[in-house]
C-alpha cells in the first residue's frame, strides 16, 4: 500500500506498479500500460482527494489471476476522474468505481499470463520484496520510516489505551508522576474519587484532599521520601468529594528506574480500607466494651454489698424509730407528770427562781418531745410505703388552711390559691409537704404586717410547678440550698421556735414523687418555694 499525498508519492506508486507487473510476467509494453493507467487515476486521487491510498495485489476471479490496482479515498473523487478512468479503461482489461459507505474505490484490473503456477507462497514471495527492498530513493527512505514512526506510533497508542482500560478497571486509585514531580496522569477511579486529582506530589497540592489532622504526618512522610528517593507506604484520610467523607486509604508512592539506576518516573496507589479500619475500630470498642462490662459487673457486686449495707441501716433506722416513737417518749412523759405534780403540790413552796427552772425544764421537754416527733415523721418516709394516687391540690390546700385557720386568723393572714393542677402522689405526704410550707411562711412574717401568701402553678411541658410565695422576712438568696438540710437553722431558737427538720421533710417528699423542691428570696421582702411535681400520669 502506498500513502498518495503528493508527486514524490506519484511516482513511487509508478515504480511499484512497474515491479509487480515485471515480477508477475507482463511484458514491458504491458508493464508501462498498466503503470500508466495506475498513475493517471492516483494522479486524479492526489488532486481531488483528500487521504488516498494505493493498494496493489493480485486477486482470482473464475479460476483467472489478475494484478489488481485500488485507489481509495473518503471522499467521491471519482466524479473527478472521467476522463482519466476513460484514458485508463484502454490501457488494462477492467477499471470499476465501488462506492461504500466508508470511501470510495476505483479499482483497475489486468488479467494475468503468468505462465508458471502462481501459489500462495508466489504471491507471499513478492509481498516480501517489496517489504525489503532497498529505497528507491531519498524521499522513499524517510517515506518509510515515517510509515514506521506511524505504526510504532499507533501500536504506542494502542498499548496507552490498554494500560488506561487496565487501570481503570482495577478498583484502586493511580497516578503516574514525571521527574519534575508534575502528575501527568491518573485513572478513572482517582478523578472519581477527588474530582480534581492534584498536579502535582507535594505535600501543598495534596492538602485539600486530605483530612487535617493527618497532614503533618503525611507531609513529612511524603517530602521525605521525595528528598530520599525510596519508597513510601502510609495510612491516612482522603475526602471523598461526592459525600464528603473522609475515608482512610493506604497511599504508596515508589520510585521507577531506568537501566543506568536514574529515577525515570514515580507510580502512586491509594487503596481504600476504609472497611478495615472500621472493623479494627469495632474490634477496640468491643475490648474497650468487654473491660466495661468487667468494671460494670464489679461495681455492680459492690453496689450489692452497698444496698445490703443500706437495707441494713434502714432496718436500724426504722429500730431507732421504733425507740423514739416508744422508749424515748415514755422517759418524756414522765418527766411531764411530775413537773405538773411539783406545780400543782409544791408550786406554792416554790420561790420565783425555783419556778422559773420548772419551767424551762418543761420547756426544754416539749423541745425534746417535738424533735423526736419531727425525727420520726422524717425517718418514716419511704417510698416503699407511700401509695400513690391522683390528687386533687386544690382539695389539699383547702384542708390545710383549715388546720391553720387559728393561726391565719391570729395574724390577720390573707393566702390566695390558684386553680391547681391534678397530680399523681400521696395525699397525706403531699398535705404535709404543703402544711410545712404554709406554715414556714405565718411563722416568718415581719411584726405588725399581716402575712400575705400566694400559691399559684405553673405548667411544664411534663411536669406541673407549684409556687409558694409570702411578703415575710425572707432570708439570704446564698443560704437557698442550705435550708434544707437537716436541723439547719437561720434563726436561734429563742426569735423563732422550730427544730430545723421541717424543710429537710420538704424536700424529702418532693424526691419521694420524683419531683424537687428550690427556694429563692430577698431579705424582708418575700421567700419563694417551687415544688415541681410530675404531671398527672393517664390510666
Amino acid at each position: 500500500m502506498v500513502n498518495l499525498d503528493n508527486e514524490m508519492d506519484l511516482i513511487l506508486a509508478h515504480k511499484r506498479a512497474m515491479k509487480l507487473c515485471e515480477l508477475t510476467g507482463f511484458s514491458l509494453l504491458t508493464q508501462t500500460s498498466v503503470a500508466t493507467a495506475i498513475s493517471e487515476i492516483a494522479r486524479c486521487a492526489i488532486e481531488f482527494g483528500k487521504s488516498s491510498t494505493l493498494t496493489l495485489g493480485i486477486d482470482s476471479i473464475a479460476n483467472r489471476k489478475f494484478l489488481v490496482a485500488v485507489i481509495g479515498d473518503k471522499t467521491d473523487f471519482s466524479q473527478r476522474c472521467f476522463e482519466a478512468c476513460s484514458y485508463a479503461r484502454r490501457l488494462v482489461s477492467d477499471v470499476d468505481i465501488k462506492r461504500t459507505s466508508r470511501e470510495t474505490q476505483i479499482v483497475l484490473r489486468q488479467q494475468l499470463s503468468f505462465s508458471g503456477t502462481l501459489t500462495e507462497a508466489k504471491v507471499d514471495s513478492f509481498a516480501d520484496y517489496f517489504k525489503n527492498e532497498p529505497p528507491i530513493s531519498a524521499y522513499d527512505e524517510l517515506r518509510r520510516k515515517n510509515l514506521m514512526l506511524q505504526d510504532l506510533a499507533e501500536k504506542l497508542r494502542a498499548s496507552e489505551e490498554d494500560y488506561r482500560m487496565l487501570t481503570d478497571t482495577l478498583p484502586v486509585m493511580m497516578f503516574s508522576v514525571d521527574i519534575r514531580g508534575q502528575i501527568y496522569y491518573t485513572n478513572k477511579w482517582l478523578q472519581d474519587y477527588f474530582g480534581a486529582a492534584p498536579k502535582e506530589t507535594s505535600a501543598a497540592a495534596w492538602q485539600p484532599y486530605i483530612f487535617q489532622p493527618d497532614y503533618h504526618l503525611f507531609s513529612k512522610e511524603l517530602t521525605g521520601s521525595i528528598l530520599h528517593q525510596v519508597p513510601l507506604t502510609g495510612q491516612y484520610r482522603f475526602k471523598e468529594k461526592s459525600s464528603g467523607e473522609y475515608r482512610w486509604h493506604v497511599f504508596s508512592i515508589i520510585p521507577l528506574k531506568n537501566e543506568k539506576e536514574k529515577i525515570s518516573q514515580w507510580i502512586g496507589f491509594l487503596v481504600d480500607i476504609n472497611g478495615q479500619k472500621q472493623i479494627e475500630q469495632a474490634l477496640k470498642d468491643n475490648r474497650e466494651l468487654k473491660e466495661i462490662q468487667d468494671q460494670l459487673y464489679q461495681n455492680q457486686e459492690e453496689l450489692q454489698k452497698k444496698v445490703i449495707e443500706l437495707n441494713r441501716s434502714n432496718y436500724e433506722l426504722e429500730q431507732f424509730a421504733h425507740l423514739a416513737s416508744h422508749d424515748l417518749q415514755e422517759p418524756l412523759r414522765k418527766l411531764f407528770f411530775y413537773s405538773d405534780v411539783l406545780k400543782k403540790r409544791y408550786g406554792l413552796l416554790l420561790d420565783t427562781t425555783g419556778m422559773n427552772m420548772l419551767n424551762n425544764m418543761t420547756a426544754a421537754a416539749n423541745r425534746m418531745k417535738e424533735l423526736i416527733s419531727d425525727l420520726l415523721s422524717y425517718s418514716q418516709l419511704q417510698k416503699q410505703n407511700l401509695r400513690f394516687e391522683h390528687v386533687e391540690l386544690n382539695d389539699i390546700l383547702r384542708d390545710v388552711v383549715k388546720d391553720l385557720d387559728l393561726t391565719i386568723k391570729e395574724k390577720n393572714a390573707v393566702i390566695e390559691i390558684d386553680n391547681l393542677p391534678k397530680v399523681t402522689g400521696n395525699v397525706l405526704r403531699l398535705r404535709q409537704l404543703f402544711n410545712n410550707l404554709i406554715s414556714n411562711s405565718l411563722k416568718y412574717c415581719k411584726n405588725g404586717v399581716p402575712p400575705h401568701i400566694s400559691i399559684v402553678s405553673r405548667p411544664g411541658t411534663d411536669q406541673n410547678t407549684i409556687i409558694v410565695r409570702d411578703n415575710g422576712i425572707g432570708f439570704d438568696d446564698q443560704y437557698s440550698e442550705k435550708i434544707f438540710g437537716l436541723f439547719e437553722r437561720l434563726h436561734t431558737r429563742d426569735k423563732f421556735p422550730g427544730t430545723g427538720i421541717g424543710l429537710s421533710i420538704c424536700k424529702k417528699i418532693a424526691e419521694l414523687h420524683n419531683g424537687r423542691i428550690t427556694a429563692h428570696s430577698v431579705v424582708n421582702e418575700y421567700a419563694a418555694f417551687e415544688v415541681t411535681l410530675p404531671e398527672l400520669e393517664k390510666a
